[in-house]
């Protein structure tokens, strides 16, 4: 299952991302303190910062949608092949005064 990156503001308001990575960062979302311990810690703290594409989709917009199939498309691989991968990303809400 493809996750989907959805940051929504009001209507005045624009997104700003803040932060985006991309890989297998920690332990828990992907995998489990015993799977580390099986198979070594190789698996675990890949990633690649993807604020530059993030930002190109959503940054200015009032709400958008991200598919980590997105990232995909650019050819992003931090990961040893097989992985299971997630994104985590943060933004705030801002309103500009023209």
């Amino acid at each position: 299952m493809l996750e989907t990156f959805q940051p929504r503001c009001l209507k005045n308001e624009a997104i700003l991302v803040t932060s985006a990575i991309y890989g297998r960062m920690r332990v828990g979302r992907c995998i489990t303190s015993e799977e580390i311990d099986r198979f070594g810690s190789r698996y675990l703290g890949c990633s690649a910062n993807v604020l530059s594409i993030l930002d190109r989709k959503c940054s200015g917009k009032s709400e958008c949608d991200v598919r980590l199939s997105d990232i995909l498309v650019e050819n992003i691989n931090p990961c040893v092949a097989g992985l299971t991968v997630y994104l985590e990303a943060s933004y705030r809400c801002i309103t500009s005064k023209f």
